[in-house]
């Protein structure tokens, strides 16, 4: 066992891969995690496949699609009995525990379904005194959601009620120190104190984990930012000036042909479970939004972007002190992206564009190779194999959609050269969707849509995605021959999945 590594997982939700500087960005301030990467390998060409919270973060911890693991959108459960990574690190003698958001439950899970991820959990005191096990984490602390959410059920929740009460109102947006902008509802300056924000929290339990924890140890520090709404506290939120963002990359028309069918209703109250229903990921135009207003959005992502890498840098700082980070395989990640104003759009949605599905990726420790990027096709599907290998642990005896990276980081290729995407809509069936994304191309197919709608992406001269050619008929060859393997290697399964339990 003592030649077993740690592992330290660093997740955040909602994040572009380009936010961060070690991936090109001039504008972001994330020197720990820039320095982690630095110290290891950089995945400059890694896809989750699917850009919504739960089915992305299922497929982390069992190395399955969605439609295998069964959360294929949020608000369902995985099936019973997968195994999972922290557990198969469990048995095999690792001390498991995760802090933050974690969102493998519904969290507007009905109180009778006793799902400690979910509100009324919390609220009927089914939390008070419990620490898990959960999935295979042996221990467990719980921030819910993100923003004002967050103060609504988890140990996080319990711990702001009991001992700082007074800060709870300070999330609300009625409390704000800046804003909302009249045109985007979800963006302002957080009254909440930085030392009393749940990502500051997190940190301080992830630490507090280190300091108990005997090795081998693996530990997942999850964020619920930068993901919307876009509200850090002071001195984040004043970071970036506003009017120094740079313009979102979009080209005038490029949406015109989308169908209506792929945008989210309007909605007021989005942790209601009894609101009306809303799409999966809440896509919406940003036509109504002045580019003030959206400048502002951007600053205030960029400023969470920020916090939490202190907040990291703050938990490898604690590693290193304890002489444990030569010793631990560190890797970060996101479950998905963000639109943040590209194209012409915010938050999610049913499009597959890499904006969305393409997330940073690091990795540095034993067996990482040090101050290298690779473009190998990387997925979520092979972090649960990668890592259980790495940790010498039996890969062997139950299903896997992904596999090992160790090839990568010794100098070789990988097995595969095309991944696969999927997308299932709460609303309208029309929106369902998969994907095959291979070197040059990205084909998106709607089958309930009728055929009329579908997405052609040339990756090399298009690397934006902001021509669709799906329709030109001298890409027609193409299209159909990518149609062919989609439909050979990951045809359409519209209906996969559990049942869903809840709105979340």
């Amino acid at each position: 066992m003592a030649d077993r590594p740690n592992i330290v997982i660093l997740c955040t939700d909602q994040q572009r891969a380009d936010s961060l500087g070690c991936y090109g960005d001039a504008v972001a301030r994330t020197p720990n995690l820039d320095a982690l990467a630095a110290r290891g390998m950089r995945f400059d060409n890694h896809l989750t496949p699917n850009q919504i919270c739960s089915p992305s973060r299922g497929a982390m911890i069992t190395g399955l699609y969605p439609r295998h693991h069964g959360m294929t959108t949020n608000g369902r459960t995985m099936h019973e009995g997968l195994p999972t990574l922290p557990g198969l690190l469990a048995e095999a003698g690792y001390d498991t525990h995760a802090v933050g958001k974690l969102h493998l439950r519904p969290i507007m899970a009905a109180a009778a379904r006793r799902c400690p991820e979910s509100v009324s959990f919390w609220k009927a005191g089914h939390g008070d005194g419990w620490t898990g096990p959960y999935f295979g984490y042996r221990t467990a602390d719980l921030a819910i959601g993100e923003s004002l959410l967050a103060t609504e059920g988890g140990h996080y929740a319990l711990w702001l009620r009991d001992r700082h009460p007074e800060a709870v109102p300070l999330y609300r947006p009625e409390a704000a120190l800046d804003g909302p902008p009249a045109d985007l509802d979800e963006a302002w300056t957080a009254a909440v104190p930085d030392a009393l924000h749940y990502n500051t929290w997190i940190a301080d339990w992830a630490i507090a984990f280190l300091e108990r924890a005997e090795p081998p140890f693996m530990l997942f520090v999850s964020t619920p930012d930068p993901h919307h709404p876009f509200s850090p506290p002071r001195p984040w939120a004043d970071l970036f000036d506003a009017a120094a963002m740079p313009a979102p990359d979009a080209t005038a028309g490029e949406l015109d042909a989308m169908p209506g069918f792929m945008f989210a209703p309007p909605t007021l109250d989005w942790i209601d479970n009894d609101a009306p229903a809303v799409e999966q990921g809440g896509m919406a135009r940003t036509d109504g939004v002045s580019r003030e207003s959206l400048a502002r959005a951007i600053a205030l992502t960029r400023g969470m972007e920020a916090q939490i890498d202190r907040q990291f840098g703050r938990v490898l700082d604690r590693l290193d002190a304890m002489g444990f980070l030569d010793k631990t395989l560190v890797v970060f990640t996101s479950d998905h992206g963000e639109f943040l104003g590209r194209h012409g759009l915010i938050h999610k949605g049913p499009p597959p564009y890499l904006d969305l599905v393409r997330v940073g990726f690091a990795m540095a420790g034993p067996c990482v190779p040090e101050g290298e990027a690779t473009l190998a096709p990387s997925s979520h599907l092979d972090i649960m194999p990668t890592l259980l290998d790495l940790a010498g642990v039996d890969v062997g005896g139950f299903r896997r959609d992904g596999e090992s990276l160790r090839p990568v980081l010794e100098g070789r290729s990988l097995g595969r050269r095309t991944r696969f995407l999927e997308f299932h809509p709460r609303i309208d069936p029309r929106a369902y969707n998969h994907s095959i994304v291979t070197e040059a191309w990205r084909l998106t197919l709607y089958p309930r849509a009728g055929g009329d709608w579908g997405e052609l992406f040339d990756l090399r001269s298009d690397p934006g995605e902001h021509r669709n050619l799906f329709n030109d008929p001298d890409r027609r060859a193409i299209r159909d021959s990518l149609a062919g393997t989609l439909a050979a290697r990951f045809g359409a399964r519209p209906d996969a999945g559990t049942d869903l339990v809840a709105k979340w």
